[in-house]
């Protein structure tokens, strides 16, 4: 299950979305906040439905065991910390030595490394990842604000969700993950 620890900061503010909506007033600044961040959370993040994650946040993912490969999903990821509970129970962090994150998010053992013994739970072991663009220059990072924008324009006219989803989808088919 991944759960995330640190949630993005909105990839667009306040006032870049009421100058998009052409809002001049404060009263409904709340509500629009609100809506930014829930197209935000649509669409961005290791949950979103894009698959990727544009905006930097911190996720975490807990196994029993690092058998099947632990895959970081909702990248790029470009931080990651290994904690495990050994087989005397005590909380430990693996060396970053002992394992390579492949570019599609799959953790590996090193070249001569072995995964430690582990105790016998449910939250064995803990991996702890950022994931986002930390560039504001990428184009995808453009390709996501648009969207974010365009989500709240279309949830604000009150437009069908089918046909906003599939203009929306159009905007960012360029950032789509397959799994």
């Amino acid at each position: 299950m991944i759960k995330i620890v640190q949630p993005p900061e909105p990839l667009v503010s306040l006032d870049e979305m009421k100058v998009a909506l052409g809002e001049s007033g404060d009263d409904r600044n709340d509500f629009i906040e609100t809506l930014v961040m829930a197209a935000q959370g649509e669409l961005d993040g290791p949950n979103g439905w894009l698959g990727i994650s544009v905006a930097p946040q911190i996720a975490q993912i807990t196994a029993s065991a690092f058998d099947p490969a632990i895959r970081l999903i909702g990248g790029p990821v470009f931080g990651v910390t290994i904690d495990y509970f050994d087989a005397d129970g005590e909380a430990q962090t693996l060396s970053d030595a002992g394992y390579i994150v492949g570019s599609d998010g799959t953790i590996s053992l090193a070249d001569g490394a072995e995964w430690p013994t582990l105790a016998e739970r449910a939250d064995a072991v803990t991996v702890t990842y950022d994931v986002g663009i930390d560039d504001g220059d990428d184009p995808r990072v453009a390709l996501m604000r648009t969207a974010i924008m365009m989500h709240v324009r279309m949830t604000m006219d009150m437009w069908d969700p089918e046909t906003s989803r599939k203009a929306i989808e159009s905007i960012v088919r360029p950032l789509w993950v397959i799994p």
